[in-house]
């Protein structure tokens, strides 16, 4: 997943790198909320865990959860690749 992260995504956003686990986190870059990337992912048939969901009080939040267990490669990379043009298309809204 995180190679792919590190080709599809703009460099502008942040992941965690995780040593095991299911999951990795990633923080959209400036004020872009990840309940935003959400509504133009699903369009896409992509969905992840808005980062908002594990606050108290926090109606949005940059950060998502990213899940990479129980998935095939080539499903995880055209996700990734999807999210990533969701990701610059919220760019290009906000911008």
């Amino acid at each position: 997943m995180i190679n792919n992260i590190k080709h599809h995504f703009p460099p502008e956003v942040e992941y965690t790198q995780p040593e095991g686990g299911m999951f990795l986190w990633a923080t959209l870059p400036g004020d872009l909320s990840s309940r935003e990337l959400l509504d133009i992912a699903i369009k896409d048939k992509v969905i992840f865990v808005p980062g908002d969901t594990f606050y108290i009080n926090r109606k949005t939040t940059p950060t998502m959860r990213l899940n990479f267990s129980c998935t095939d490669e080539a499903t995880i990379e055209s996700g990734i690749n999807k999210l990533g043009s969701a990701i610059k298309q919220l760019l290009k809204q906000k911008n």
